[in-house]
Formats: C-alpha cells, structure tokens, sequence
C-alpha cells in the first residue's frame, strides 16, 4: 500500500519528540503530511480489516483444532498473530448470548401461541379437566355402586383451597363396606397428591406444576409430608414468584435472567482460574487466567453450533455430544498446555469440572435470589 509522503518538520504531531525516521519512537505515530485522500483513507480500512481477519482466522483455527496451543503460544510471549484473549472472549460471547436469546425468544413465542391455541380449544370445546374434587367424588360414586351402596349426605370440605373435598356416609353398611371405605380414602390420598404436585387453579394440566395462588401453594404443602415438601431455598422461590402476581413481572424476571447470563459466565471465569490454580500450583494465576478464557471461546462456539442444531432439527441431542466433545477438549488442553500424562491430565480434567460444576451452581443460584429480590 502506497504511504504517505513525510513532513519536513522532524518533531511528532502527536507528542512533540524528535522523529528520525518514519514513526515516532515515543508514541509510534507515522510523522507523515496529515492530510489524507479519500482513497488513502480506503486503503487503511481495507488493510486493517484484513489484518485482524487474519488473526481473527488463526486464532480461531487454534483454538478449535489444537486445544492448548494458543494458550501455550500466548503464555511464550507470541502475540502479535492472535486476536487478544479477553478481546476475543467478549466477541464471542457477545455472539453467543446474542444468538441464544433469540433463538430463546421464537421458542418462547412459539410456545406461547401454542398455549394460548390449546386454551381456546378447550375454551370452544368446553374439554376442560375435572377438578380434584370432582374426580374424588367419581370415584367414590364408583366404588359405592359396586359394593351396593348409596349416598346419604354429602359434605363439602373447601378448607383446602379452590377445590371442594366431597365427604360420603353411607346409608346401609354391606360386607365390602370397610374395604370400600379404605379403597376411598387410598383413592383420595392418589388424588390429592397429584393435586399438589400438578395444580393450577381448579384444573390439573399436562406438565404443569404452577399454581394459582400463593395461598393454593402453601395448602399444597401442608398436605404433605415433612419430609415430601420443598426444601427451604425452593419454597422461598416459588412463594416470591407467586407474588410476582402477573405475566409482567414475570416476564420481567425472565428478562432479567438474559441479560445477566453474560455477568454470571464473567463471574465465573475467575473461578475457573482459580481452581486451576489449586490444581497446578507452580504457574501463575494470569496464565490460568488465559487458559479459562480460552476454554470458555471454545465452549461458546461448540455450544452455538449445537444451539443452531438443535432448533433446526428440533431436539437437544447436539448439546448433549457438544457438553461431551468439551470435556475431551478440556481435557487435550491440560495435557497441552501444562505438560503433563494423559492420565493425570484426565483426572485433573475430572476434578476442574466437578469444581467447576459446584461454582456454577452456586453463582446460579446467588444471581436467582439476587434477581427475586430486586425485581420483587
């Protein structure tokens, strides 16, 4: 490419120092005339988009085929030809996440339309699912005329929540009327678990465990054992998503996790890194910072490409062979980069992603709560 013609005066624009040559050892400004053609200007943008290409390509032909050599090569100091880690972790994720959710978004669309299709069948049809005390009461009609008896009184019990309990004394005794009675109550004890493990309003549902209100919830687990209901951290959730008290916060919740999935992978690197550390305690900590970023490049990419898979197939068998070909190349890029056995790379590889794993969950689980409590 063809340079511009150089200044007489020998001091630089920039910051004043002599200038021997063409650029200025101080800054590394070009102590060339300023004022540029528009063709000039062309040539600049095409020559350094086509450098990063060129470091963009051989960074990521590195860092898809052979796991641990760019961290290896970063770490011995040549950098010059690969886009720089945290700038290549932020380009990626950004893709990532950008991506997700939208393809997240059509799903979530897509559902909703077929929800709300569903609804108005059932709305037109008028094909509505008993309640629970509609189907205790049938089968008690039931079983009460196969042993030959009748109904005296009933009583409804709406003690319980929206649903009615419907109590049956009968009016003559047979020889199968204990037998009646404990198949009645055996039958009651069905229902009403499957009330309180699929319950929303006065309808049970396929594949639902919302309900209708924070009171309905709270009945539900009163029903159950001790040992049977929610553990303190889920009840905690589901009551303050019930108090949500609509689709907008709800919605909002929702939202929120998005746009904080990126905040809780940066969060997480670090921690990656340091449980490298504890695993190889000679290197330095900004060397296994390295290594994580790296790592978490190639997973974002794997897992892009599995994403895209799998909506267009329509199935989640590609993440899975995506979350397997990650561990392997974790794995390769230990044995790589810290030079150690196949073996005691496999099992370092084992304890980093149980680590790992445990890290991911809690700092899940911090971002959940943190987001219940200040939306809510």
């Amino acid at each position: 490419m063809k340079t511009q013609p150089l200044r007489q005066d020998k001091h630089c624009l920039n910051c004043g120092t002599e200038v021997p040559e063409r650029y200025c050892t101080h800054c590394g400004q070009e102590n060339a005339v300023p004022h540029e053609s528009f063709g000039h200007l062309v040539k600049h943008f095409v020559g350094d988009v086509l450098h990063y290409d060129s470091q963009f390509l051989t960074t990521l032909k590195y860092l898809l085929f052979r796991p641990g050599r760019l961290t290896k090569e970063y770490i011995a100091g040549k950098r010059v030809s690969y886009v720089n880690p945290i700038k290549l972790y932020i380009f990626v994720s950004f893709v990532f996440f950008l991506v997700f959710a939208t393809v997240m978004h059509k799903e979530h669309k897509s559902e909703d339309e077929e929800h709300e299709e569903k609804k108005g069948k059932k709305e037109h049809t008028g094909d509505t699912v008993p309640s629970v005390g509609s189907v205790l009461r049938t089968v008690a009609d039931s079983i009460s005329s196969a042993n030959g008896l009748r109904e005296e009184h009933i009583e409804a019990d709406t003690t319980g929540g929206n649903d009615s309990v419907y109590h049956y004394r009968p009016l003559k005794t047979a020889p199968l009327a204990a037998a009646t009675t404990a198949k009645t109550d055996t039958a009651g004890k069905v229902a009403a678990k499957a009330d309180t493990t699929k319950h929303k309003g006065t309808t049970l549902e396929k594949d639902e465990t919302m309900y209708s209100s924070l009171a309905a919830y709270d009945s539900a687990q009163q029903a159950l054992p001790a040992e049977e209901r929610d553990y303190w951290l889920a009840r905690w959730m589901t009551r303050r998503a019930l108090r949500m008290g609509g689709s907008s916060k709800g919605d909002e919740f929702e939202e929120a996790i998005k746009h904080n999935a990126p905040k809780m992978m940066f969060v997480l690197l670090p921690l990656f890194a340091l449980w490298l550390k504890i695993l190889y305690r000679k290197r330095f900590y900004a060397d296994h910072a390295i290594f994580a970023l790296h790592v978490h490049c190639f997973a974002f990419v794997v897992l892009l490409v599995t994403l895209l898979l799998d909506n267009f197939v329509n199935t989640d068998k590609f993440t899975g062979w995506g979350l397997l070909l990650i561990g392997i190349y974790v794995w390769l890029a230990l044995k790589n980069t810290y030079q150690q056995s196949y073996r005691r790379s496999f099992l370092k590889t084992l304890l980093l992603l149980t680590g790992y794993s445990f890290s991911f969950l809690f700092v899940f689980v911090f971002f959940v709560v943190w987001l219940f409590a200040v939306i809510l």
